[in-house]
């Protein structure tokens, strides 16, 4: 892991010389505490997890046909090609089988 020290209150990797939030490191770790924190991942009707946030869905609040995934390494479960079955939100029926590209590349917001 690399080390994070703290300049101008900026987090700062010395492995990639930059500003944590815009290295590979900062997006594995905000990742990876977002999945332990969030309490779960979103499913849309596609079939696609989400991280909570992502711009895809928009500022329209209606999560009707949403579901919710909350399982011990989904995002990475689900990335690595296994299908995990909705834990809870308005549609349990739903499979989780994709991630969203959005979410792979910027996410967690």
């Amino acid at each position: 892991m690399p080390v994070r020290v703290i300049m101008d209150d900026m987090a700062y990797c010395d492995l990639c010389d930059m500003d944590r939030e815009f290295c590979e490191h900062g997006l594995a770790e905000r990742r990876q505490d977002a999945v332990a924190t969030s309490g779960g991942l979103l499913i849309s009707p596609n079939g696609i997890t989400h991280f909570a946030g992502c711009p895809h869905k928009g500022d329209h609040q209606d999560y009707s046909k949403w579901a919710e995934l909350d399982v011990p390494r989904a995002w990475e479960r689900v990335g690595n090609g296994e299908k995990l079955r909705a834990t809870g939100g308005q549609s349990p029926a739903l499979i989780a089988a994709d991630r969203c590209k959005d979410c792979v590349s910027h996410g967690p917001w």
